[in-house]
């Protein structure tokens, strides 16, 4: 049973094959030690099970129908079902071909070789001959017919088949790429309920980038795993072409041993467009040259594309999916697949897409409007040059959608100076989105000192576009290009432009674009107040404002939501947080882009971690670097550092290579606080290397997470300073009236034995909102009292919450003054409750059992339980016998047992509850 090509794409196997890749070892091959590991699907175990729970077991009379594009992976699913139900199914296998379609009964040809030749003269005496077969060599097992490629076998084949399935002699598994074009049998099947539809979907982002991980043998950033998921429309055969595409253009490299996306320039051509191109090959030239039109405008109308192209071609191109009718709002025809889109217009020569715009030209003197940034692309591509309001408008339209190089070369080559106001402003805008703040103050400068005079509409959003750059730069990030050192601002020069803004506001006294310019003035003053760390400043400003567009109160409501999240309205915070979550549907990408990141900084710092999960589970409004980045972040802060350090390695290494540098410091932090916490203590080292070393910039909030982590990081290490490092930030954030950081860091401090800061937590705690607050004051509260009872119901508070390691920690506290007060019904009870919580841990359950414990007592336990003698123990550990039995009797105390062999079976029980 040979896999087919898309097959190696989607088998992973734990064990290595020579001359095969680990993703595609099959079992049984040779090389393997002992015995084959099970393949693993790469994101479509889900598909697996829907299929299996739809066989039945192969029960007779049942089916399934499995469809997908070429390449997504059909072939792998059957086969890996088929894995799963050879032991106890007889199967036999049928693959559809053109050539095999052309004569009656050819894709059964194997099996009529063995019929009688008096039965082979007609279709019944077929159809009872193959049953007989069929049921003969099951031997008494279920029969299931697997059924590839299934639009290509001739009705007669279809016809036997589907007959085995009514008559219920077997079930069936079949696939088809196009089911519109399936035979009616099979069809009919369907409709009457007898076979269930599983549709495969191209693979996710985390899918693609652990199938991309088992090609290339590493992991890949998230980043890189977006950009060729993209390329290949999440395709795994694609997948397979454009990882290699991306490498023999270098935008794919490994970096500290991690595959991370490198910048460069667009791929043109290369392994998926000729794939791509392979399956149009059958394509008439009328048919073809519409797509090539396509490729290049987008869309276009009905009626235009009727005039080039009959009914029934364009029939067919959509029956095959090829293209779509787009009805909103007029009739437009697009190519459905953006990967067919780019293949087609990667394999255009200049020449060609001139000859295509002269084509299509006619059509725009007839009422024919293309998008601007799709109209200023095609003509950049053919060697004319833009108008200018089609530069300044497509550029505007490039830096929103995440393209500012495009946007430069757009308005560079339609603009040779200075002289248009519309022009530098978004040239400046673009050049700030690269992160080239001194490129992009120069274009300003040398406007103003130009001869040009600039409306007073302009003048404002020129003078606002500076306000950002320098904002940015007070931040403390600069110009990578930039070889000046960054030098702490010593005036907020962006302040007094602003004031300077809002004065020439006024005095157009509303004219006409007084309202816009109101309404950017509002947005970059509250992200300024936000990147500076001005909370309660922007609670007060962001009240009072009012603008009548949806956009505006979704960005409003995200600033506000934050801003309150920091000054004692938690649950307001939460609550208005929710609210813009519902509202980001249909909203455009920048809009959200600028909108999920201070939802899930709403989140984080109020403890609402679900709240987390949620938005990133759900979002399409931050992705790549920054969505890996949130994931390990939340990870992190809840305690799981494993599953931080699978996002968060990747991504320290990613940001090293391309930036955002402001997140870099962030990233390492973390980091070295997960590796600290798992007690690898040379990579948290060289982490925390990496954040002292990246440049300390941008957003407050970034900097002062990058400092929570570090300095945690620096604590679990051993180091000496740690809860004097928090003790000095939280007296910082409550200067800045960023409370819920000052309730965070007085509970760091707390929890790293700073007796003191008790009596700040329950200070904080009680002037803020929310369950986090809550769960400090009744953590503070128990802590002092030396209430296990207490602390256990602050413990359940923190494990609701998601905060895993702070409620293990509290359990601990519980734990050791239950202990202490001979308490043993509690002790119990917490022993009890931890195998329930954590019943799939059962290499733990021993060093749980032992956590009241100090090093030397917990080391001596398991010598005793391992029957070293009291003697034996004593040489070893270079003390005397005495001292062991001392060390013993605190061991019994603790742990409320009498005996050496009782304390050896209650640690038996404590991880046999556990397997």
């Amino acid at each position: 049973m040979q896999p087919h090509d898309d097959q190696q794409s989607l088998l992973r196997s734990s064990g290595s094959t020579s001359g095969l890749p680990a993703a595609m070892t099959p079992a049984g091959a040779p090389g393997t030690a002992g015995q084959a590991a099970q393949p693993v699907m790469i994101g479509r175990a889900g598909v697996v099970e829907e299929i299996l729970r739809n066989l039945a077991g192969a029960t007779p009379g049942t089916g399934c129908l499995l469809v997908g594009e070429p390449g997504i992976g059909k072939t792998a699913v059957m086969q890996h079902v088929l894995r799963h139900l050879q032991e106890d199914t007889y199967i036999v296998q049928v693959r559809g071909s053109e050539f095999a379609g052309r004569t009656p009964f050819g894709a059964l040809t194997f099996l009529l070789s063995d019929l009688d030749p008096e039965l082979s003269e007609h279709p019944v005496m077929i159809l009872r001959g193959l049953t007989r077969l069929v049921t003969e060599r099951a031997g008494g097992r279920p029969v299931l017919l697997t059924v590839d490629n299934a639009e290509e076998l001739d009705e007669f084949s279809a016809m036997v088949l589907t007959q085995l399935v009514l008559n219920r002699s077997a079930g069936m598994l079949v696939a088809f790429r196009d089911f519109s074009s399936a035979p009616a049998e099979f069809a009919g099947l369907w409709r009457d309920g007898v076979l269930a539809r599983v549709d495969l979907e191209p693979l996710s982002v985390p899918e693609a980038g652990a199938y991309l991980g088992s090609l290339l043998g590493g992991t890949v950033s998230r980043a890189a795993a977006v950009a060729i998921n993209d390329y290949a429309g999440g395709n795994p055969h694609l997948l397979t072409l454009a990882q290699t595409d991306f490498r023999d253009a270098g935008r794919l490299r490994q970096h500290n041993g991690r595959w991370i996306l490198a910048p460069g320039e667009d791929i043109r051509g290369g392994r998926v467009a000729g794939a791509v191109m392979g399956n149009l090959a059958h394509l008439s030239p009328a048919q073809t040259r519409l797509l090539q039109l396509l490729s290049m405008a987008e869309s276009l109308p009905l009626p235009l594309v009727l005039a080039w192209l009959g009914n029934t071609d364009l029939d067919a191109l959509q029956e095959q999916g090829i293209v779509a009718l787009d009805t909103r709002p007029v009739p437009d025809v697009l190519i459905s697949n953006p990967v067919v889109a780019r293949s087609v217009r990667a394999g255009l020569t200049s020449a060609q897409q001139r000859q295509l715009f002269e084509e299509l030209a006619p059509s725009f003197n007839t009422g024919l409007v293309l998008d601007p940034l799709v109209l200023a692309r095609w003509l950049d591509c053919i060697g004319e040059v833009p108008g200018r309001d089609l530069a300044v408008g497509a550029a505007r339209q490039a830096t929103a959608l995440g393209l500012p190089e495009t946007a430069v070369r757009l308005i560079s080559a339609a603009f040779s100076g200075n002289e248009n106001a519309g022009a530098v402003i978004e040239l400046a805008r673009a050049r700030t989105a690269q992160g080239e703040y001194g490129a992009a103050l120069g274009v300003l400068a040398r406007f103003r000192g130009s001869d040009a005079v600039p409306s007073a509409g302009d003048r404002i959003r020129l003078t606002l576009a500076e306000c950002r750059v320098l904002c940015i730069e007070a931040t403390g990030l600069r110009d990578p290009r930039s070889a000046e050192a960054a030098a702490e601002p010593t005036r907020m020069r962006h302040t007094d432009l602003f004031e300077q803004v809002e004065r020439e506001i006024a005095e157009l006294d509303g004219a006409a674009g007084a309202d816009s310019a109101r309404r950017e003035l509002a947005l970059a003053r509250a992200e300024c107040h936000s990147a500076h760390g001005r909370f309660l400043v922007n609670a007060s400003y962001l009240a009072g404002l009012e603008f009548p567009d949806a956009d505006f109160r979704i960005l409003r409501a995200a600033w506000l939501s934050e801003a309150w999240s920091m000054t004692n309205r938690q649950d307001d915070a939460v609550e208005l947080a929710g609210t813009v979550e519902r509202m980001l549907e249909g909203t455009s990408a920048d809009v959200r882009a600028g909108v999920v990141g201070r939802l899930l900084h709403t989140y984080l710092i109020t403890g609402a971690l679900s709240a987390c999960e949620r938005l990133l589970a759900g979002t399409t409004g931050m992705e790549g670097t920054h969505a890996e980045l949130a994931e390990g972040l939340l990870h992190a802060f809840a305690g799981r550092p494993e599953p931080a350090l699978a996002a968060l390695t990747p991504a320290v290494n990613q940001l090293m290579v391309s930036g955002p540098a402001a997140f870099l410091p962030l990233a390492a932090a973390a980091a070295a606080y997960c590796h600290a916490v798992e007690e690898r203590s040379e990579d948290a080292r060289r982490y925390l290397q990496v954040q002292r070393s990246a440049a300390d910039g941008g957003p407050w909030a970034v900097r002062r997470g990058a400092r929570h982590f570090a300095a945690l990081a620096e604590a679990t290490l051993g180091g000496e300073t740690g809860s004097a490092r928090f003790v000095s930030l939280a007296a910082q954030d409550q200067r800045r009236g960023a409370y819920a950081y000052e309730l965070l860091a007085r509970l760091t401090a707390m929890r790293l034995g700073d007796a003191e800061s008790l009596d700040d937590v329950l200070s904080a705690a009680a002037n803020q909102q929310g369950d986090f607050a809550a769960l400090c004051e009744l953590y503070a509260k128990g802590l002092g009292n030396g209430d296990a009872q207490m602390l256990l119901r602050a413990s359940e508070l923190a494990a609701g919450a998601g905060h895993v390691l702070l409620a293990r920690e509290i359990s601990e506290h519980a734990l050791g003054i239950a202990s202490g007060a001979g308490d043993r019904a509690t002790v119990r009870f917490i022993h009890r409750s931890r195998r329930t919580a954590a019943p799939d841990a059962p290499a733990e359950a021993a060093d749980e059992f032992l956590g009241a414990l100090t090093a030397r007592e917990r080391s001596i336990a398991r010598k005793a339980v391992a029957g070293t003698s009291n003697k034996k123990i004593a040489e070893e550990l270079g003390i005397s016998v005495r001292t062991v039995e001392g060390h013993l009797y605190q061991v019994y105390s603790k742990l409320h047992v009498g005996s050496r062999r009782e304390l050896a079976r209650t640690i038996a029980e404590q991880a046999g509850a556990k397997k």
